[in-house]
């Protein structure tokens, strides 16, 4: 299924028994029973393995599967739910990449063109998936573009030979003025003043 109409009542409860499977034991199969253990006694209670189910962590016959023995992982549980999220209400991120962000409003648009239910079921379906989103790690690491790694691989720039710069003034020709200043001999040190005091002036 496209999008997920598996959905809790109580989100919060759910949250809390996706924080509890971490530190719980594996059971053989995950019955209502081993809901009990871990104090999830309400009648309601048993639509949390239906959720279960339809993220990939049970199978059919409420066996744990790989999923969900990684996701006690505590390191990499948040991304595995991620992934599983993903999987599950794969239409929902094909509407929107970002769908783990969206508000309940947003969500529920999307999830009514995909679903043929009441409005109540609709918004307990996307009260469900915000509520496990809030709980799953979306981001990557950002790829590094190709032209950017080959820029940093690139070795620097050697140095230009002689001959080479020489090659690249003639390509770029630039104009240079020698000026030659011919002093009249005397041992007045004024007169020297007053001529590099006139060039300063009228030269810079």
């Amino acid at each position: 299924m496209a999008v997920l109409d598996a959905y809790v009542r109580t989100t919060g409860k759910f949250k809390d028994l996706l924080g509890k499977l971490p530190s719980a034991g594996v059971p053989e199969r995950f019955t209502f029973e081993f809901l009990k253990t871990l104090d999830f006694k309400s009648s309601n209670d048993r639509m949390m393995i239906q959720v279960l189910k339809g993220i990939g962590f049970l199978d059919s016959n409420g066996v744990p599967t790989s999923i969900y023995k990684a996701y006690r992982n505590p390191k990499e549980g948040p991304r595995v739910l991620a992934k599983a999220l993903r999987e599950a209400y794969s239409d929902l991120f094909l509407a929107n990449t970002n769908a783990h962000r969206l508000g309940i409003k947003d969500i529920k648009g999307i999830i009514a063109t995909k679903i043929s239910k009441g409005s109540n079921v609709v918004t307990d379906i996307a009260k469900t998936f915000k509520a496990m989103a809030e709980l799953a790690q979306f981001s990557e690491p950002e790829p590094v573009p190709e032209e950017i790694e080959a820029v940093a691989e690139e070795t620097p720039e050697t140095p230009q030979s002689p001959e080479a710069l020489a090659a690249a003034r003639l390509s770029h020709p630039s104009f240079h003025y020698n000026i030659e200043i011919h002093l009249p001999t005397t041992t007045d040190i004024s007169v020297y003043n007053a001529i590099f005091k006139s060039l300063g002036e009228n030269l810079l």
